[in-house]
């Protein structure tokens, strides 16, 4: 079975001198270049994944163009991706003015997006923000805040499966959500976290819609960033089979489920062993001065994991 190699090009679409981490002062042209050195170096067609592309909406025209000037084989198991849409969309006879600012399924899919990666833990940062800045602080319950946030990611996910998108939902549990005590303790916390989200965020799905246009994606927020100590194989491997168990309990389905905490060179070997997952994702391939995302780096990776 293939395994499914998500690739996440988040804040590229900005240079280095001004915040982002494109090498590059023409941002378009770097994607294009990126996307091209994908497909030369046989990934796109490598017959072991099915590699997705996530890159900003401002991005989707060239990178899916891009792949358009190559032959059918080069491009086999290549895809581009959205990172999220917004959780209602524009109809036939429907309210014309209400989508400014909102990244819509929609247009997504009309200039090719086939996938929307959706409930980043820093999505769900931002919605759990909000909707703090506008509860009491007496009154303010996480777990409720919880639920609506993956509420409106069912919504989400609801209107990129409605264009034909398949979907990426990703779950996780923050360090305060998994709390102290011992590995036990903090999972057993993790699992009422991630079951919570699990139900809420595909709730509205028709049941049709689940079966193959659904990944799932482990972000263990708490080991995410520099200096983190990245949870063990057999802890991902205990949450991965909660995750798939949780979901086949509640919405008859199996979907995949890859590791979203951070596929690189240091861990590839260790999660390429873990039967239970089904995959993994890449932000940054070079995680120290200049940080960013080499094709030759993504070949190291890919070639740990697939080997």
């Amino acid at each position: 079975m293939k395994k499914n190699i998500l690739i996440n090009l988040k804040r590229f679409e900005v240079n280095r001198e001004n915040g982002g981490v494109c090498p590059s002062d023409n941002p378009v042209q770097w994607i294009k270049n990126t996307i091209q050195g994908i497909i030369d170096s046989g990934w796109a067609s490598n017959s072991k994944i099915e590699l997705t592309v996530f890159v900003p909406d401002i991005l989707l025209i060239a990178a899916v163009e891009q792949i358009k000037t190559n032959p059918a084989p080069s491009i086999a198991n290549i895809r581009i991706g959205s990172q999220s849409c917004h959780r209602e969309d524009v109809a036939v006879g429907g309210n014309f003015g209400a989508f400014t600012s909102h990244p819509l399924a929609s247009t997504q899919a009309i200039v090719g997006s086939k996938v929307s990666l959706i409930g980043h833990c820093e999505e769900r940062r931002h919605l759990n923000f909000i909707l703090a800045q506008y509860t009491e602080a007496e009154s303010f319950c996480p777990h409720t805040a919880n639920k609506v946030v993956s509420d409106i990611i069912s919504e989400k996910a609801c209107r990129a499966l409605g264009q034909q998108m398949k979907a990426v939902i990703c779950i996780g549990e923050t360090a305060e959500e998994r709390g102290k005590g011992t590995e036990q303790e903090q999972l057993a916390r993790a699992k009422i976290v991630l079951e919570n989200q699990i139900v809420s965020s595909l709730a509205k799905i028709p049941p049709a819609q689940l079966e193959g246009n659904i990944i799932l994606a482990y972000e263990p927020v708490w080991a995410i960033g520099p200096g983190k100590t990245p949870p063990n194989s057999d802890y991902i491997g205990l949450i991965t089979d909660f995750i798939k168990q949780t979901v086949n309990a509640n919405f008859k389905t199996t979907p995949p489920v890859v590791y979203g905490g951070g596929l690189k060179a240091e861990n590839a070997a260790m999660l390429a062993d873990i039967y239970q997952l089904d995959g993994g994702l890449i932000a940054l391939t070079n995680f120290i001065h200049p940080i960013g995302f080499q094709v030759d780096e993504l070949g190291k990776i890919l070639s740990i994991y697939t080997s």
